[in-house]
């Protein structure tokens, strides 16, 4: 499991954050949901009302996993790659655009955005999930 420190975890949370809004709104399940993977891969606390004044981009997430080699780890504490934390985050990010059962194209393109930002290839996003196939060119 990808665990991150709290700089990198804001990035991440504010990352699923943007994902979440790509359709419009974020609805209780996916609040909830949003919570529970965040948790799980940092101990940082998300500022859900700060990330409706800045919006992270995908561009800006993959600059700080490139300087920040320190920033996430593996259960085992050996440093992530940028791949490694794309797969994280598509996994994440497909349980939380699913919550509240309407997964959609919006959303789908977000996650693929920040993917490719973080280096991940087509076959790393097919390795996650199939959710993603019908997006990627």
């Amino acid at each position: 499991m990808v665990k991150l420190d709290e700089e990198l975890g804001q990035l991440y949370g504010q990352a699923l954050v943007a994902i979440a809004h790509a359709d419009g709104e974020v609805g209780p399940e996916e609040g909830a949901r949003l919570r529970e993977l965040v948790a799980a891969r940092t101990s940082a606390e998300i500022d859900l009302e700060a990330s409706f004044f800045h919006k992270i981009t995908s561009d800006e997430l993959g600059m700080a996993v490139r300087k920040s080699s320190q920033g996430a780890y593996r259960e085992a504490g050996q440093p992530v790659t940028g791949r490694e934390l794309a797969r994280a985050l598509i996994h994440d990010a497909v349980a939380l655009a699913t919550a509240d059962g309407d997964h959609n194209g919006r959303e789908a393109e977000a996650i693929l955005r920040f993917a490719r930002a973080l280096g991940a290839t087509s076959a790393d996003i097919r390795a996650e999930t199939d959710e993603l196939d019908e997006w990627l060119r």
